[in-house]
């Protein structure tokens, strides 16, 4: 296992091979001058059969992977990444899946919808209509969808019966890529900057940490690790220190 400290955002930068090639270790917090010691461990690696690996959903008892190539939804077991089945939403450049409770929510970047689909057959229960957006992420949290939209960089808060925009926060960093919801607040992906950011309810930033791959994308809260979704094919099983 490899402590990495004293990271600077250009060195954190330049070192993305060795970042790629590293596994299993504790990172320091490098980009958050206010915390000393803030560290994350990747507690287990596994490969997902995604060609375009984008989002990441928790059912409770499995991951979904969104392929953002086949528009395709993966449930994968946690512990060996095994595809459990798959599901089509038709969502034009499927991007992120978010789970409810008893149903499936999906989005794609191409698409102004956000989609309702079955658990087990992946129908389509319900549209909402958006009107416009670019939607690369998607989450559900206290009764309301959380959809991450690219053209204005905010995250909106959306009524799932009725789509209505009931607030929004802006995104810290350049382009939301992930996102999932831990009960108190949000965890943000942002492949611009090579971040995973932790943020409050109102979208304050909290803590900000170097992604362990070179292209962070789907993340999901297990309620008690952070899933990361990496472009290059690994999920990430992340815990964080208290």
């Amino acid at each position: 296992m490899k402590r990495m400290r004293s990271w600077s955002w250009p060195a954190a930068a330049s070192s993305l091979l060795l970042l790629a090639a590293c596994q299993d270790r504790l990172f320091d917090n490098p980009l958050d001058p206010s915390v000393s010691e803030v560290v994350f461990e990747v507690v287990q690696t596994i490969t997902g059969p995604a060609a375009a690996p984008r989002g990441l959903a928790w059912d409770g008892a499995t991951l979904w992977l969104a392929d953002g190539a086949g528009s395709v939804l993966y449930s994968l077991n946690p512990a060996s990444g095994a595809v459990v089945r798959a599901l089509r939403p038709p969502a034009p450049g499927l991007s992120d899946a978010a789970y409810d409770g008893a149903d499936l929510w999906a989005c794609g970047e191409a698409d102004v919808f956000l989609l309702k689909i079955g658990f087990l057959a992946g129908d389509v229960l319900k549209r909402l209509n958006m009107q416009r957006g670019s939607f690369t992420a998607l989450e559900y949290g206290r009764g309301a969808l959380w959809a991450a939209d690219a053209q204005s960089n905010k995250i909106l808060r959306v009524d799932p019966e009725t789509g209505e925009v009931l607030g929004s926060f802006g995104n810290p960093g350049t382009r939301i890529t992930g996102l999932a919801f831990d009960g108190t607040g949000f965890w943000i992906a942002d492949a611009g900057t090579l971040t995973i950011y932790r943020t409050s309810m109102d979208g304050t930033v909290q803590s900000r940490y170097l992604s362990p791959g070179p292209s962070p994308q789907g993340l999901a809260f297990d309620g008690r690790f952070l899933w990361n979704a990496d472009g290059n094919g690994k999920l990430f099983q992340l815990r964080f220190q208290d």
